[in-house]
């Protein structure tokens, strides 16, 4: 004799997909939070010309857990113009300790085409460099430099000089290596997702040109999840609902559980607009305390409009979220 009870259950619940998730809160926690360790501590704007070295901070660099000191930089010169300019980092001694070179230009001009015309201006004149302490402080001296300045033919221009936007900020925190943090964590993710709805392994895979459809195997045991599931396929004659009558039978061929359930088809139509077929689909979960041999089998109803049916039913599912679950036990 058997006994039937239909709970839900989260103990197939493969969790490595939550910790994937959590992963990539923390990835945009990180993101969102950043500004809050960040505080400006120079804002100036500064006039430079070809082959001078001016000097416009002096600090004590500190070794800090979060963030790192940043320099942003944005030079204005005049169009048609390119220009190399250094970002020098000196000790107390005025030593050179570290440097970044940028190669910055704005170049404009006029276009044609089809009796049109107009005006264009393109830049790049931004540079950035992040820096931080080693085990000890430091007393650090900032520098700008501008190597050589010229037109776009590579001619030297005098009786110019470069503008700069200078700003510091203190606690700053490089958010470009979140983006590939929140892409790999979210490749991540998505191969747990289709890892759990691919787990486990076919006991029964039947194909059928015909609405009734049924198998046996060797199948249950204890934490043993199995998933039954049923792909129909119907002409545009078929109605919007069809019923799938399941039940099961043990390895004396005794019927020890059945139900009747309704499937809502999904109509695919073609360029015209015309149905050329519907689809639908059917699941249900099932665990089988005693392990032994069990037959699932599917009759579609009404048949009339049904081409083919696919029966697969595995064992040693997991589940990305709780599900509905019918525990069937034998005396």
């Amino acid at each position: 004799m058997s006994s039937v009870t239909k709970t839900t259950t989260y103990r197939f619940v493969d969790w490595s997909t939550y910790v994937a998730v959590f992963a990539i809160a923390l990835v945009l926690l990180a993101g969102m939070i950043s500004p809050i360790f960040q505080r400006q501590i120079f804002n100036e704007r500064l006039e430079v010309s070809p082959g001078e070295v001016v000097e416009f901070k002096t600090w004590e660099l500190k070794p800090q857990l979060i963030g790192a000191m940043r320099i942003d930089v944005d030079a204005s010169f005049t169009n048609n113009r390119w220009t190399t300019y250094e970002l020098r980092v000196l000790d107390e001694q005025g030593n050179l300790i570290v440097s970044a070179l940028k190669q910055a230009w704005v170049e404009s001009g006029t276009w044609r085409e089809g009796g049109e015309s107009g005006t264009w201006r393109e830049k790049d004149v931004e540079a950035e460099l992040d820096l931080q302490a080693g085990d000890e402080p430091e007393t650090i001296t900032l520098a700008i430099n501008i190597l050589d300045y010229t037109d776009t033919s590579g001619q030297p221009v005098e009786g110019e000089s470069v503008r700069f936007h200078v700003r510091v900020f203190n606690g700053a925190i490089d958010t470009r290596y979140l983006i590939p943090g929140v892409i790999g964590t979210g490749g991540l993710a998505l191969f747990c997702v289709l890892s759990t709805q691919n787990s486990g392994q076919d006991t029964i895979r039947k194909f059928m040109k015909d609405s009734d459809i049924g198998g046996r195997a060797i199948m249950g045991g204890d934490n043993n999840l199995i998933c039954c599931r049923l792909k129909i396929v119907a002409d545009e004659t078929s109605p919007r609902v069809l019923n799938v009558n399941l039940w099961l039978t043990d390895g004396y061929g005794e019927n020890i559980y059945d139900d009747l359930k309704r499937v809502y088809l999904t109509f695919h139509r073609d360029e015209d607009g015309d149905i050329k077929r519907t689809t639908g689909n059917f699941k249900q979960y099932f665990t089988l305390k005693r392990r032994g041999s069990y037959g699932f089998y599917i009759e579609v109803t009404p048949d009339a409009p049904v081409d083919e049916t696919v029966l697969t039913v595995r064992e040693k599912v997991q589940t990305v979220t709780g599900v509905s679950v019918v525990e069937i036990a034998r005396d």
